[in-house]
């Protein structure tokens, strides 16, 4: 029986599954988040009532010294920050490669560099989340994101020169910064509601916009001509939008052009489940029977 106990105590010393501190960040503070790896999924729950994940860059300079989260530099599967977390902290992902999925949590706000150069291929925000705030994404190399039908605010630079190609804004985003597009020079689609008031979301700060824009379409889930006032009122009278509607099916958002044409999705779909036809029709493409009765 005590050769048994011992073994079993000896397994539990290396737990491949154990929780780790995050460890002190770089203002000194000990972050109040834990970590485990498991089969290439990074999971972050939060500690405490505050579950803050901590500041993690140093001030100094731009090298990879000057980034100090205990995931720095590292692909993964996928990123699961749990619910627990309250605070998404500064800088905590940046140059964290996620394969897959970025799942983050029910926080009011994400913060400043929350994100920054973080590279996923696709973003899930949660239900709750009401402010992106500045630089959250600046520089991330994101394929997609789905924003949340709670976020009424997205601030300054939130995705400056980050590489996504098309974005949906739900309807209840009340503001979009300056700036909080500038360098997306591969931004081809933009999905607006008609009550979304717009800075210079294009521009640089204080400069006219530099990046190549001519490939971008603005569809509108509303009203055309307030979209194009909109867009007007914020210095971009070359864009004209197009008329669009929008349904969201498994926890993706599909928008459609005035011709019912599926011209963009927000995400992809992340779990298995039985379609009705009307959802079946919606989302999928038209099919090419010819090649499939002859492939």
């Amino acid at each position: 029986m005590r050769k048994w106990a011992f073994i079993f105590a000896l397994i539990a010393c290396f737990d491949v599954n154990a929780w780790e501190s995050c460890g002190t960040d770089a203002t000194g503070n000990t972050a109040n988040c834990e970590y485990q790896i498991i089969d290439g999924t990074l999971t972050i729950r939060g500690v405490g009532e505050n579950g803050n994940i901590g500041y993690w860059w140093n001030d100094e300079g731009w090298t990879n010294e000057d980034f100090t989260s205990p995931w720095k530099g590292k692909t993964f599967q996928n990123i699961i920050v749990e619910d627990s977390v309250k605070d998404l902290g500064s800088w905590g992902f940046f140059g964290v490669t996620s394969q897959n999925l970025i799942q983050l949590p029910n926080v009011d706000t994400i913060g400043y560099s929350a994100l920054r150069s973080v590279t996923a291929r696709e973003v899930v925000i949660s239900d709750s989340t009401n402010l992106i705030s500045e630089g959250a994404f600046v520089e991330a190399n994101i394929q997609k994101i789905e924003l949340s039908d709670s976020i009424e605010t997205i601030g300054p630079w939130v995705f400056r020169n980050s590489l996504l190609r098309d974005i949906v804004i739900p309807d209840n985003v009340k503001n979009i910064d300056v700036s909080a597009f500038s360098g997306c020079s591969n931004l081809q689609s933009l999905t607006i509601g008609e009550n979304t008031i717009l800075g210079a979301i294009f521009d640089w700060s204080g400069e006219e916009r530099s990046e190549n824009l001519n490939n971008l379409k603005i569809y509108c889930t509303g009203d055309t001509a307030k979209c194009d006032a909109n867009l007007k009122a914020a210095g971009y009278s070359d864009f004209k939008s197009v008329k669009a509607t929008t349904q969201k099916i498994n926890g993706v958002t599909y928008v459609y052009d005035d011709k019912g044409k599926l011209v963009t999705t927000s995400g992809r779909r992340t779990e298995k489940r039985i379609y009705t036809v009307d959802e079946a029709n919606r989302v999928s493409g038209k099919i090419n029977r010819f090649s499939i009765r002859y492939r």
